[in-house]
């Protein structure tokens, strides 16, 4: 899926704009602070009805208005959203939709940026995302495991805090324990296929380095998770929230049997957290039917030379359109014989320009 034109209104410090963009590679120049970031972030918002700089969505409202508005035409669909201090509205094809996944499901985008490479030493949160995120691209029956999962999980935790109804703990145990194990399951089997992505396929960026992918259970290894859920209940009790389950489930990155934040150099962790990005998208790529919209911010102060144009020759091989900010204007060498559009951002003002 592309996105060939975006329309923005009081968004962050941008002023006003409608802008064409081309199906493969878009090039985003201006200084520190200019808005590049902010116009990736707007057309991330498009596609997600969520922000990667704040969770609050409001907080993306110029700061002197009252409400912001996104239009993008796609590829085979158009798509709004409004989000005023109180409420998000999403059309779809001029029809409002109620559920974000009905937007989500419709665009593949990420992003690489500096929090990308959280995923090497960052929360167990952010890796179970990273996976999910495959999975929701590629697996039909995630959303709804993932939407059974999560209903289950705010009704034991409710229970658990309030402490009232304890008796409807063994109903809402069997309500979660489908769901997670599916899950489980899921994501077990894409961390298999990740693996084999970064055996044959992204050597090359990492010298050599042997990485292993492991999907530990977010329970003890000596239970079945139905056993955990009653054998931790009265900890669950006293804490008032579940404290095992898929929820706690993690991606153990080994090299040669040690963690690799013990053998690799930032540089090469760096390297390591651009390739699993790097391993999602081929996975998304070759398993869906969407083409991906993939945005880049700042990826030279992140990478050394020579791994920015191993980086670009991977992304040149996969079907994505590209948004790649940067502050000199030059184009990677690795996509030198691409055609692209350039648009240069100065105090919020967005301009298309030709690259020369």
């Amino acid at each position: 899926m592309t996105i060939s034109q975006l329309s923005l209104t009081d968004f962050r410090n941008l002023r006003s704009a409608t802008l064409d963009f081309d199906p493969c590679f878009n090039l985003i120049a201006g200084e520190n602070g200019s808005g590049k970031t902010s116009l990736l972030e707007a057309i991330f918002v498009l596609c997600q009805a969520h922000s990667f700089r704040t969770c609050h969505l409001k907080q993306c409202i110029n700061h002197t208005k009252s409400n912001l508005l996104l239009f993008g035409r796609f590829s085979d669909f158009k798509a709004g959203l409004s989000r005023s201090g109180s409420k998000l509205v999403i059309h779809v094809n001029g029809e409002a939709v109620k559920r974000r996944s009905e937007l989500v499901k419709r665009a593949p985008i990420n992003i690489v940026n500096s929090d990308s490479f959280a995923l090497i030493d960052g929360a167990p949160q952010k890796r179970r995302a990273f996976i999910d995120w495959c999975l929701f691209h590629v697996e039909h029956s995630f959303a709804e495991s993932w939407s059974e999962f999560k209903h289950a999980l705010r009704q034991r935790n409710r229970l658990l805090k309030t402490r009232q109804d304890l008796k409807l703990l063994d109903y809402w145990d069997e309500h979660l324990l489908k769901p997670s194990l599916r899950l489980h399951q899921m994501r077990k089997r894409q961390c298999a296929v990740l693996q084999k992505i970064f055996a044959l396929e992204l050597d090359e960026l990492l010298h050599g380095i042997p990485i292993e992918l492991e999907y530990r259970q977010g329970w003890p290894e000596s239970l079945e998770l139905k056993e955990s859920l009653i054998e931790h209940r009265q900890r669950d009790v006293q804490s008032g929230f579940t404290n095992f389950g898929v929820h706690r489930d993690d991606l153990i990155l080994t090299s040669q049997g040690r963690k690799v934040g013990e053998v690799l150099s930032r540089g090469q962790s760096k390297r390591l957290g651009i390739a699993l990005m790097l391993a999602a998208l081929k996975l998304v790529n070759k398993c869906s039917q969407q083409r991906i919209i993939l945005l880049i911010d700042d990826l030279q102060s992140e990478l050394d030379l020579d791994a920015q144009k191993r980086v670009y020759q991977q992304l040149r091989e996969m079907d994505l359109q590209l948004f790649i900010s940067n502050i000199d204007s030059g184009k990677p060498e690795a996509l030198a014989a691409k055609e692209f559009k350039m648009f240069h951002v100065e105090h919020g003002t967005i301009k298309p320009r030709n690259f020369s």
